[in-house]
């Protein structure tokens, strides 16, 4: 990945992140939504919209560096690679099903709904998780180097 795309990557993560956060209504209640600037947090089909633009970009991304990795396979996946590809797999079914509950004429019962939902949230806080705690090898790697 050049430096260009993987901070294009990560920028896109962060808006994914927030505007999935922006579905529940955590900004309008700890008056997040109140800050200069910040009102269209609170408003849903504006971060249901970013949430879909940047799923889409996240998707097109994923897609590149899977077949760039299949195409040059130079070398093994590290076992946090694999890791986080369990959890772009868990995130992107997850969302593919949340996308299609959402469509008109599709019911699921409401644990099914439930269930999913929380798959989505805890693969993507997991991943964000397994993402700070790559940051923090790396860092503490090359203190001790």
């Amino acid at each position: 990945m050049t430096p260009l795309f993987h901070t294009l990557f990560r920028v896109n993560m962060f808006f994914l992140a927030l505007s999935g956060v922006g579905h529940m209504p955590i900004f309008k209640r700890y008056y997040i939504a109140d800050i200069p600037g910040l009102g269209w947090l609170a408003e849903f089909q504006v971060t249901l919209t970013l949430h879909y633009l940047t799923a889409a970009l996240f998707l097109a991304m994923v897609a590149w560096i899977a077949t760039t990795w299949v195409l040059e396979h130079r070398k093994s996946l590290s076992r946090m690679a694999r890791v986080k590809i369990g959890l772009y797999i868990v995130v992107i079914t997850s969302g593919g099903f949340l996308v299609i509950k959402n469509l008109k004429g599709i019911y699921l019962p409401a644990a099914a709904i439930t269930a999913t939902d929380l798959t989505h949230l805890a693969g993507a806080l997991i991943m964000g998780l397994t993402a700070l705690a790559q940051i923090f090898h790396e860092k503490t790697t090359l203190l001790k180097q």
